[in-house]
């Protein structure tokens, strides 16, 4: 990865933290920033990451937080105002010529072809009929009582090897594909075409998914990210890892809690015959438009730029896509603001038949993420067990 957006100069490192250019010399030699020499000078440049994190940070004698261990490092994600990268590589890149399986297997450091086998895993005996009786459940809420059964059926998923948890990551993620789709087992083919195979998908909709799929797999230190970084610091097994995923990630503070007014404004922009007027009418009421934002630096989300243009490629003539094009251009035109990664990813649930749960597809995703955070926080460290700074009243 060569942007120079990435690092920036001494005098803008040491202006950026409030020092001077002697002082930030001595964060270097004590390992807490970054550099790399500039081609024909003696010149340094600094990691804008690190600068940026010690800048938020707490004055010395007041970092009262023992867990850093557990949430500010990681060789999994790095996410930058220009964009997002798995291990060093660019997603959207990713997206448009890699296979979800194979982008699980980067994240998880594994051959694709030792994980993502023929071999499915076992299906428990009670299975079917538990499944029918979760019937009006979400798929989430239906994995969160299936999964522990499951791992129980399938004692390779308690390995908490690197190897272990990587092969249970696949078999997880075939299992959660099999519940969204309510099919009797997991399967072996690429989930992006077992997936739109078994929803009976329109054309064109199998490549959306499975760029979807990729996009949606990790976004750094979210909320769902720390949780799971917790469980697994624990040393609860893969499967433990995703429930705990599953359950943040409907958190009413967290985009994909707030889904259902997206989903609701989609609903009403692909049926409306003038979608203008959905966007229109909210601005005139000074009501905010669910899905929407304004670039922070002028930047849009690369996720939800890569998803709009596969959906223009993949899904360019069909009705609702020109309906949601029509009102993502007219939020634009009015108050200059573009659609998060959560509206296109909404509009290709929909499009699978998924309405209310649009946003499983890419849960499924997720997953993926999540794996690898469990996997990096289990075997990069020990037990940790921060420590409160105590604010209360004071004793006697």
């Amino acid at each position: 990865m060569n942007d120079d957006r990435l690092w920036i100069s001494a005098k803008q490192a040491a202006g950026a933290l409030g020092v001077s250019v002697p002082t930030l010399y001595a964060y270097v030699s004590r390992k807490l920033i970054r550099s790399r020499s500039v081609q024909g000078s003696r010149r340094r440049r600094y990691w804008k990451a690190d600068i940026d994190r010690l800048s938020d940070e707490q004055p010395a004698g007041e970092q009262s937080n023992v867990a850093l261990g557990l949430i500010n490092e990681t060789k999994i994600t790095l996410l930058t105002e220009q964009g997002l990268y798995y291990r060093g590589r660019n997603v959207v890149g990713l997206a448009e010529t890699e296979s979800f399986e194979a982008v699980a297997s980067l994240l998880w450091e594994a051959d694709v072809r030792a994980i993502f086998t023929e071999q499915v895993p076992a299906v428990p005996p009670s299975y079917a009929k538990l499944k029918r009786s979760l019937g009006d459940l979400t798929v989430a809420e239906q994995a969160m009582a299936l999964l522990p059964m499951i791992e129980r059926a399938n004692p390779r998923l308690y390995d908490l090897s690197k190897a272990g948890i990587a092969r249970a990551g696949a078999d997880l993620t075939r299992w959660y594909a099999a519940i969204m789709v309510g099919a009797s087992g997991p399967s072996s083919a690429p989930l992006h075409e077992f997936i739109v195979t078994s929803l009976r998908a329109p054309p064109g909709v199998a490549d959306v998914v499975r760029r979807l799929l990729i996009l949606a797999a990790d976004h750094e230190f979210d909320p769902t990210t720390f949780a799971v970084r917790a469980v697994a610091n624990a040393g609860n097994t893969p499967c433990y890892a995703v429930l705990t995923g599953l359950i943040v990630s409907g958190g009413q503070r967290l985009q994909a809690g707030r889904a259902g007014a997206a989903s609701r404004l989609l609903e009403e922009i692909v049926g409306s015959s003038d979608p203008r007027d959905s966007i229109v009418t909210r601005f005139r009421n000074g009501e905010s438009l669910p899905g929407f934002s304004l670039p922070k630096n002028k930047n849009w989300d690369p996720r939800a730029e890569a998803m709009m243009r596969a959906l223009e490629a993949s899904l360019g003539d069909d009705a609702e896509f020109k309906r949601l094009r029509s009102a993502t251009d007219t939020a634009l035109d009015i108050a200059g603001l573009r659609p998060d990664f959560i509206l296109p990813a909404t509009f290709v649930g929909r499009r699978l038949g998924l309405k209310g749960q649009e946003l499983i597809v890419a849960s499924l995703g997720r997953i993926a993420g999540w794996i690898a955070h469990a996997m990096e926080q289990y075997h990069a460290h020990e037990l940790i067990r921060p420590r409160a700074n105590y604010t209360g009243p004071l004793p006697g």
